[in-house]
């Protein structure tokens, strides 16, 4: 099963700590930019004709903010992928949205369109956290927006927060998840503020002007995030996601299952499984802006800015690190299966990880210990 990610690069205003690409949605690139993914998802088809016929059971619309564009736009772009791609039926459709950028009417059109989940990027419903991420909406914002959701009768309302920010406490944080909790959504995603350089927030960190918290304060937070999802049904099914059983995203679920997926615009990723070229996997990767995206697709030529042939060793190591951020972990067995015998030099890294205790060993199942899933990048290094 394929997942199809679309990505929409459009923002009302850009946020101080993202590094994600996104541009204000001027009016000529509103009536261009459908055409121009309509074309390249055409130009991957001429290069892959095996794909129109590859099974998708997920398709998921990130951004940016998606829904600037509004849902008869969005909507068009997901009929666009069904006239293309064969789209499994009951498959999972998500677009993110940001609370004060999208409305009651828009999210009923949404849904009739064809849209059965949404990721509402609350972030914080603390004004003073709002501000120092520079985002525009507000507590009831967010209230509104979710209710809204559910009237429309999306089955599944997950809700994205960001802890460790400059200026939190853990008392407001824990009121982010209260405030969470009482609107009853079906996902979470609680992730910690990562400052990317040439972002504003890490700009004023370096001038003094903002503070991060320790390590050991963002560790509190991520602790906090896990014992009161948890305590209202929400597990933990990866490092940084929370869901009701049965309610895991399925398309994030394929980046670290490490299963086939199409990127189309600026700055996505895709990766393939031509048998023929590449079995152990073909990664892509689109330029990080629309000058650079937009003039091979106009002139026929993939977008892509760079593509990877990946080896059996890639292919164990990435199936590794990814795996290993879920809850579960992952089944050596089954991985052998696709990929053959784990490769000597990782292998004996597995073994380094499970003598120390930084990764469990269960039969055939390998996991992270959950008491080392905030400094996971540590352990995972040790693989890279």
């Amino acid at each position: 099963m394929r997942g199809i990610y679309v990505h929409i690069p459009f923002c009302v205003r850009k946020c101080s700590y993202c590094d994600f690409y996104s541009v204000p949605a001027s009016p000529p690139w509103r009536r261009e930019y459908p055409g121009l993914l309509a074309r390249e998802m055409d130009l991957l088809l001429a290069r892959f004709p095996e794909e129109a016929a590859a099974v998708s059971d997920t398709v998921y619309f990130g951004g940016g903010t998606p829904t600037v564009l509004g849902p008869e736009v969005l909507c068009g772009l997901l009929s666009a992928v069904r006239e293309r791609f064969s789209i499994a039926a009951g498959a999972e459709v998500t677009t993110e949205a940001n609370p004060g950028s999208v409305f009651s009417g828009d999210l009923k059109a949404l849904r009739e369109g064809g849209f059965n989940r949404i990721s509402i990027g609350a972030q914080s419903f603390a004004p003073a956290t709002l501000r120092t991420l520079g985002r525009i909406h507000g507590e009831e914002d967010v209230r509104r927006t979710f209710r809204n959701a559910r009237s429309a009768g999306f089955p599944a309302v997950g809700i994205d927060l960001i802890f460790g920010i400059p200026g939190q406490t853990a008392a407001s944080w824990r009121e982010d998840l209260e405030r969470t909790i009482t609107l009853s959504p079906s996902h979470v995603s609680a992730y910690a503020l990562a400052p990317e350089p040439g972002t504003p927030i890490h700009t004023a960190i370096g001038r003094g002007e903002l503070r991060m918290p320790s390590d050991d304060e963002a560790a509190e937070l991520y602790e906090a995030a896990g014992t009161l999802l948890s305590s209202e049904g929400l597990t933990r099914y990866e490092i940084s996601n929370f869901a009701l059983p049965g309610q895991e995203c399925r398309h994030n679920l394929k980046y670290w299952r490490r299963d086939g997926y199409l990127g189309f615009g600026p700055s996505a990723h895709g990766l393939l499984f031509p048998q023929d070229e590449a079995p152990y996997g073909l990664r892509t990767a689109n330029p990080s802006s629309l000058a650079e995206y937009e003039p091979p697709v106009r002139e026929g030529r993939p977008a892509w800015s760079e593509t990877g042939t990946c080896t059996p060793e890639d292919a164990w190591k990435e199936s590794l690190i990814f795996g290993l951020r879920m809850a579960d972990g992952i089944d050596i067995r089954q991985i052998e299966k696709r990929l053959g015998a784990l490769p000597e030099a990782l292998g004996g890294a597995v073994e380094v990880l499970v003598a120390s205790g930084m990764l469990e060993s269960e039969g055939d199942r390998l996991r992270l210990p959950e008491r080392l899933f905030f400094v996971s990048n540590e352990v995972f290094a040790r693989l890279a």
